[in-house]
């Protein structure tokens, strides 16, 4: 009992920040999609994975986790988003024994192709257009003492819609602690800390007439319109967690993470789950405590784990847009 303190100190700790926030700032940040999780048992924990550090899928939460356990790791994520949309994100990470760990990432979200529409053309004008994002990272993590360990990834992210496109980089950091208490970590974790998006493209330059007041002037001058540039979506995240139960049979996990982010009120995720003689694994989370308007919350799934793979699911249930699933193949080597 005394071992779940720290979990209830913090939900208690991050409640006195939830009242004191005025402006959320929805909607100040580009490339939301660095926002989706990444990660079938992560997603159905409710995203409280900072403090988890078993597994390829904390390249994405706390890439300090990477160098603390022992296998090869490659993940495939799935999952199919709203109006037509599409989340695919792939990892990998190998050990090197003293040199530390290494890793590698992709994350794509993809629109369908919709029809080009005008005011006067309601109905489309023939052609076609779609919206493609994707992050490229590289990681890096290393165990410092039996307690302690660091990661950080550097990555490239680029916004494409239609003929206009945006680029940027971001480094993501993190930390893991294993507290003097068995089986329980604490982590920490900068993600998407890193330079402005500014969309560019054909569809900037427009023909301009210096002066319109005056008759005769040549008003076909090429002109580039500049956007503004918009921050990435930043966050700070704390974790906790703990393994209750560890035998030979069964095994039982909580977890809690405070976030921190630039664009939004602050929040905790909660999650917890139960293993059945390491195969067989069942989960439930909750998303966004304190967070007021929120579009998501309860979250379940399982896994099935054998030898070399593993599969993982998670049902995320949303309030306006029904839900949302992810699908995840582990290979270990």
């Amino acid at each position: 009992m005394k071992r779940i303190l720290p979990f209830i100190t913090i939900l208690f700790f991050c409640q006195s920040f939830f009242w004191c926030q005025i402006v959320s700032k929805v909607g100040t940040t580009a490339a939301p999609f660095l926002q989706i999780g990444v990660g079938s048992r992560a997603t159905a924990l409710g995203e409280s994975y900072t403090a988890i550090s078993d597994g390829v899928d904390a390249i994405y939460w706390n890439p300090s986790c990477l160098d603390l356990f022992q296998e090869n790791q490659i993940s495939f994520n799935y999952s199919d988003w709203f109006a037509g949309m599409k989340f695919v994100n792939a990892a990998g990470v190998i050990h090197l024994g003293e040199f530390g760990s290494f890793g590698i990432s992709v994350t794509s979200f993809t629109t369908p192709y919709m029809l080009v529409t005008t005011v006067d053309y309601p109905d489309g004008i023939g052609t076609r257009f779609d919206a493609a994002d994707i992050a490229l990272g590289v990681s890096y993590a290393k165990k410092l003492t039996e307690r302690f360990s660091f990661g950080a990834t550097f990555k490239y992210i680029n916004r494409r819609i239609w003929e206009m496109n945006a680029s940027a980089i971001a480094m993501d950091f993190g930390i893991l602690y294993k507290l003097p208490w068995e089986n329980m970590n604490l982590g920490m974790s900068i993600l998407n800390f890193g330079t402005k998006l500014q969309m560019q493209g054909v569809d900037a330059i427009v023909f301009h007439d210096l002066d319109p007041s005056m008759a005769g002037n040549n008003d076909q001058i090429m002109a580039d319109l500049h956007t503004n540039g918009w921050n990435l979506p930043l966050s700070f995240r704390f974790g906790l967690s703990y393994q209750v139960i560890h035998s030979e049979d069964h095994e039982v996990l909580l977890a809690a993470d405070y976030i921190h982010p630039n664009d939004n009120f602050s929040s905790v995720n909660i999650g917890g789950e139960y293993g059945f003689m390491d195969h067989f694994f069942l989960r439930v989370g909750y998303k966004s405590l304190g967070l007021p308007d929120s579009q998501v919350g309860l979250s379940f799934g399982g896994g099935i784990k054998y030898q070399f793979i593993g599969i993982d699911y998670a049902y995320v249930k949303m309030n306006y847009f029904n839900y949302v699933q992810q699908f995840t193949v582990n290979l270990s080597f």
